[in-house]
């Protein structure tokens, strides 16, 4: 499902949710009920502008925009939460008002069916949003979920509002009060995470992965900064390397580098990459990167070239191996929604003692392995390139590992 479809999804539900509450509310006279039916209407406005703001966000990078229209998204979180705080303060005067008026509810079956059906929707319709914006990234859509669970939580306190109002004249206005509360300090919430993004807050996490791979491949960093931008990431990084190397080495160095970062970094848009020179001996050695300087063991390509996310699967024969290393894997190309490629492949550092699986897998450029059994320290080099281990039943098939990935979406 797209992030688009997630946001159309909500302002259908909203809607219908918001109507049905706003009429009950009006009908019984329930204060909380009709700040809660004005929650949920809100909803459709968030959701609309969530839906505006991720269809600009994808818009290409121009030359008037070269870092792209990723802000946008931002940009509509905001506004998600500026109408989550207006709405907020407005919910707490008319408590506060409601509260001096002391008028009676009326109690209503059909208030009570609507505010639990709104419950269990909002409830639902958050988790959905809150899955995709986690999966995409997506701080509107994450900000979005925080409003549906708002929604669901105030139903819950409208509920247990319009049962105490029959004994407890005042609980329906201490209930949409304490909702006005909770909506102002959602929005409070939100917008301290959106206003990060705006200020192009640096991601630590990133900087980290970065660090682990600079690190395996023994790149010193002298400066790394990273940005973010929406769901977007930027980093600049500014590495030493030999003053003896010549400029093609370093060329190879920097693009092979960049390529491992774009490829194994999860929502990273751009690298731009530095060199600093340092003195060196003749006789220097970069271990990772090979024996004398120059040569890119630690950068070495191997097989087809990758077309989006590669998976691998270790190979005996036409079952899948019990262990990580071996001599044969399956090499699974996924873009689209479906596979675009599947190749066995023989892993040509293979030897009986020392069968050099991580170094298959970095070689190839993949992106996650499917192994029943892994050791830590290859699991740990694996994680230092950012690529994803899932473990899996020795009992599964090469063809359940195969509808896994094609049910990835």
């Amino acid at each position: 499902m797209k992030d688009q479809t997630v946001s159309i999804i909500s302002v259908i539900g909203n809607l219908g949710l918001g109507v049905s509450k706003l009429f009950f509310g009006f009908l019984i006279g329930s204060m909380a009920l009709v700040a809660d039916g004005i929650h949920s209407s809100l909803d459709v406005l968030s959701s609309s502008i969530t839906y505006i703001g991720i269809r600009v966000a994808k818009r290409p990078e121009d030359a008037k925009h070269p870092y792209g229209y990723e802000r946008a998204e931002s940009i509509a979180g905001f506004f998600v939460a500026l109408i989550l705080a207006i709405s907020g303060l407005w919910i707490i005067y008319e408590a506060i008002d409601r509260f001096l008026g002391g008028e009676l509810v009326k109690l209503s079956l059909g208030a009570i069916l609507v505010v639990i059906a709104s419950i269990v929707i909002a409830e639902g319709l958050a988790r959905l949003k809150f899955h995709y914006g986690r999966k995409f990234r997506s701080l509107a859509l994450v900000a979005d979920g925080e409003h549906s669970r708002a929604d669901a939580l105030s139903s819950v306190g409208v509920l247990i509002g319009l049962i105490l109002a029959n004994y407890f004249a005042l609980a329906d206005a201490i209930v949409a009060f304490l909702i006005g509360i909770y909506i102002v300090y959602e929005a409070f919430q939100i917008s301290k995470e959106i206003t990060d993004s705006l200020l192009d807050v640096s991601n630590k996490e990133i900087e980290e992965r970065i660090q682990k791979i600079c690190q395996s491949h023994d790149i010193n960093i002298s400066s790394l900064k990273t940005r973010q931008i929406g769901r977007a990431n930027f980093a600049e990084i500014k590495v030493k390397l030999p003053l003896r190397l010549k400029l093609d080495k370093v060329q190879e160095i920097t693009e092979t580098l960049e390529e491992r970062l774009l490829n194994n970094i999860p929502y990273l848009s751009q690298v731009v990459i530095a060199v600093e020179a340092y003195n060196t001996s003749k006789t220097t050695i970069l271990p990772r990167l090979g024996g004398q300087i120059g040569e890119l063991k630690g950068f070495e390509k191997i097989g087809p070239v990758k077309v989006g996310q590669r998976f691998l699967i270790p190979l005996v024969g036409d079952k899948i191996a019990s262990t990580f290393g071996a001599k044969e894997y399956l090499v699974v190309d996924y873009k689209h929604n479906k596979i675009i490629r599947k190749d066995k492949i023989t892993n040509p550092y293979f030897q009986d003692n020392s069968p050099h699986g991580a170094r298959f897998i970095k070689a190839i450029r993949g992106d996650k392995i499917f192994t029943p059994q892994i050791g830590p320290n290859a699991r740990q080099n694996l994680d230092s390139f950012g690529i994803e281990v899932e473990i899996v039943s020795k009992d599964r098939t090469i063809d359940d590992v195969l509808t896994v990935i094609q049910e990835m979406s």
